[in-house]
C-alpha cells in the first residue's frame, strides 16, 4: 500500500499543446533524486479532463515504465458515472500501479444511496484497489461520514484522500481508519494536521516543487515534530500562493520559475495572472536566499 511523500504531478504540455515526454522525464528523475515515495496520475493537478483516453493510456504506460518500480504510482479514473470510470481503469488492468483514485460523480448531484452504488459498483469491476477521493470544491458533494465508513469495510477499497479542508470532518473519518482502510491527507495547507490525525500518507501539490521537503516534513513527524513543522514552514508562503487561484494554474507556474517547461495549459485553463505571478517569483526568490 502506498504511504508516505506522494506528489499530485502536473502535466508538462508542450508548444503545439501536446504533452512533453521530456519534460515529463525531467519531472519523474525530480522525484526520483529526492525519494519521493509515490506518484498520483491523472488526478485534478494533472489537467486529467483534459486529457483524451489515448493520452491518458499513453502518458501512464511511459510513467510505469520509466519509474520502473522505483516510485509507486496512483492513477487516477475521474468520472461522473461508474461505466466511465470502468473503461479508463481498464486501459490500466496489465500495469503495475498501487492503486485507483475515484472521486465523487461530479455535475450530478448524488444521493447516499446512489453514492453508495456509484462506488461499490467501480470497487467490484476494476482489478487494482480503488482509494475514495472526497474533494467537493470540484464536485460539489462531500462523501458524508456514514458513506465513508460503510465504504471502508469493502475489500477492494483501502482509503480515502480527504482534500476538504476540513478538519473536524477529517477527525471522523480518521477514527475508523485502520491498517485496511487508511488515510490520506490532501489539502496542503492542513498537511501537519493530517499526520496528527493518523494519515499515512499526504497526496500533495506542492510537493511537485518541493519534493525533499515534504519529504523530510512526513519523515520526520514522529520522530521529531520540531524538525516536521521547521520543513512546512520553510514552504509556507509558496504553499499558500499556489492557491490564490485555480489550480493547476500557481503551482505549474512555480515550476516553471524553477526552471521546468511548465507554463503551457490546456483550455479552459489561462496562465495566472500578473500579480500572482510577481508573488510567486518573490517569494521563491525569498525561499532560495534562505535556502
Amino acid at each position: 500500500m502506498l504511504k508516505g511523500s506522494i506528489v499530485a504531478l502536473v502535466t508538462p504540455f508542450n508548444d503545439d499543446n501536446e504533452i512533453d515526454y521530456n519534460e515529463l522525464k525531467k519531472l519523474l528523475d525530480f522525484h526520483i533524486e529526492n525519494k519521493s515515495d509515490g506518484i498520483l496520475l491523472l488526478g485534478t493537478t494533472a489537467e486529467a479532463e483534459s486529457l483524451s483516453d489515448e493520452e491518458k493510456k499513453k502518458l501512464v504506460r511511459y510513467a510505469v515504465d520509466y519509474l520502473d518500480g522505483k516510485i509507486k504510482i496512483m492513477v487516477g479514473i475521474i468520472a461522473n458515472v461508474p461505466k466511465k470510470a470502468i473503461e479508463l481503469a481498464s486501459l490500466f488492468d496489465d500495469l503495475d500501479i498501487d492503486s485507483f483514485l475515484v472521486s465523487a460523480p461530479y455535475y450530478i448531484k448524488s444521493n447516499t444511496e446512489g453514492l453508495l452504488k456509484h462506488f461499490t459498483y467501480i470497487a467490484d469491476h476494476v482489478v487494482h484497489p480503488i482509494v475514495l477521493y472526497n474533494v467537493p470544491k470540484r464536485t460539489g458533494i462531500q462523501l458524508n461520514e456514514e458513506v465513508v465508513q460503510f465504504l471502508s469495510y469493502h475489500p477492494n477499497i483501502i482509503g480515502i484522500k480527504e482534500a476538504s479542508g476540513d478538519l473536524a470532518y477529517q477527525t471522523k473519518i480518521a477514527l475508523f481508519c485502520n491498517e485496511k482502510f487508511v488515510l490520506y491527507g490532501a489539502d496542503d495547507l492542513s498537511m501537519l494536521a493530517s499526520l496528527g490525525l493518523g494519515a499515512v500518507g499526504i497526496i500533495s501539490v506542492i510537493n511537485n516543487a518541493f519534493p525533499k521537503e515534504v519529504k523530510l516534513m512526513i519523515d520526520s513527524f514522529d520522530k521529531d515534530r520540531n524538525i516536521s513543522l521547521l520543513a512546512y514552514k520553510k514552504i509556507s508562503k509558496l504553499t499558500e500562493d499556489i492557491y490564490l487561484e485555480s489550480s493547476p494554474i500557481p503551482i505549474k507556474y512555480l515550476l516553471f520559475v524553477m526552471g521546468f517547461k511548465t507554463r503551457k495549459l490546456r483550455m479552459p485553463l489561462a496562465e495566472a495572472s500578473i500579480g500572482l505571478r510577481r508573488k510567486i517569483e518573490e517569494d521563491y526568490l525569498a525561499f532560495v536566499d534562505e535556502d
